[in-house]
């Protein structure tokens, strides 16, 4: 039988379950915190944002940042998370990997994938289940990923 690894995630939490026995209970093997992705906007940063001077004149304009604090802090958490899925990919801890995330955060994680990576994933829940327990989670996959 095949190990399976599921990372149920969001852009703050993340609980990974592993599947090896042949009724596909779920043991969950590792849980990560992001206690920034919970934070509003104005609490990831203080500063105020940097100005430009006018071409003419005395006018400054503030500059708008490409990338959100937000959006620094998601991609800093799915960095860390594929972290821990190579590692566990290189130990050969599992040989399918199934994704559960809202859609923003799974173009977060998918940006770190590298193709070994990448080729592990045999399917995605596109919905945000961190919070239920492990039980309602496995009845939440497709049935073709239960196996």
């Amino acid at each position: 039988m095949t190990t399976t690894w599921i990372l149920v995630a969001d852009g703050a939490r993340a609980r990974l379950f592993e599947s090896a026995v042949a009724d596909g209970a779920l043991t969950e093997v590792g849980c990560y915190a992001n206690p920034e992705g919970r934070a509003g906007a104005r609490r990831l940063t203080t500063d105020r944002p940097p100005t430009v001077n006018e071409s003419v004149g005395p006018a400054r304009h503030a500059i708008e940042p490409h990338t959100t604090a937000r959006e620094k802090v998601t991609d800093r958490f799915a960095k860390n998370l594929s972290d821990v899925l190579s590692r566990g990919r290189c130990e050969r801890r599992y040989a399918r990997l199934i994704l559960v995330a809202p859609p923003r955060f799974l173009g977060a994680l998918h940006d770190h994938f590298d193709k070994p990576l990448r080729d592990t994933v045999v399917g995605e829940v596109r919905r945000n289940l961190t919070a239920l327990p492990a039980a309602e989670i496995r009845a939440r996959l497709p049935a073709r990923l239960r196996q």
